[in-house]
């Protein structure tokens, strides 16, 4: 089994991104709500932190577009 690496944490999160994720991530990582949500959004590159943490957060979860249609 291979490891993902950051961008690919990065898009397996965001198709399993919920509301209030961008508060618990700043939370749990230690950086602010702003500079999260500039990682999410692509403004700033994602760090092996941030990216754990958001992997580990949306792991289990179905994706979004399964969960609404």
């Amino acid at each position: 089994m291979r490891k993902l690496n950051r961008t690919a944490k990065l898009a397996f999160y965001n198709a399993r991104q919920r509301k209030g994720d961008v508060s618990r991530l700043s939370e749990t990582t230690g950086y602010s709500v702003s500079h999260v949500s500039n990682i999410i959004n692509g403004r700033r590159s994602v760090n092996q932190d941030v990216a754990n943490a958001m992997y580990n957060m949306s792991r289990r979860r179905m994706k979004t577009v399964d969960l609404v249609g």
